[in-house]
Formats: C-alpha cells, structure tokens, sequence
C-alpha cells in the first residue's frame, strides 16, 4: 500500500495516493512515513489542513525527522 501510495502521487493521482496511505495507516498506525506521505498528498491537493494534522502525527512518533516539521511549516504558510 504504502508504495503504491507514493506512485499514485507521483502520478499526481492524489486521491488514489490518500487512500492507499490510509489504508497502511489501517494495518500500520505508528508509520510515522505513511503519515508524512499523505500529508504531502494532501498538501499537493491544496488540502493545508489536513495536511498539517498528518505532518504533525508523523512528527508525534518521529520527532527527530527535520523533514516533517519544514513540511508542516510550509503547509501552515499555504493556508495562511
């Protein structure tokens, strides 16, 4: 799922991407990755907010990753 995930996005198929990475999150809910990924998805659908809840459950179980939190930095300038 998870991969399947990151080639729907890269596809710009963002909704595909989204549930593919829910869909880990259903079998693997501490992936701190599977979060950052959809939140990105998220952020590439203009969706700030839910991207922002993801990026920072991705920063809730990997706190050390500077990645998620210039993401969620970004998202939170996009929604203004």
């Amino acid at each position: 799922m998870f991969n399947r995930g990151f080639a729907f996005d890269k596809m710009r198929a963002f909704d595909h991407a989204i549930k593919d990475y829910t869909r880990a999150l259903e079998i693997e809910s501490d992936n701190a990755f599977a979060y950052y990924n959809r939140g990105i998805s998220y952020d590439r659908k203009n969706e700030f907010e839910n991207a922002i809840a993801d990026f920072s459950s991705a920063i809730g179980l990997n706190p050390l990753k500077a990645d998620f939190f210039h993401n969620r930095g970004f998202a939170y300038k996009k929604l203004g």
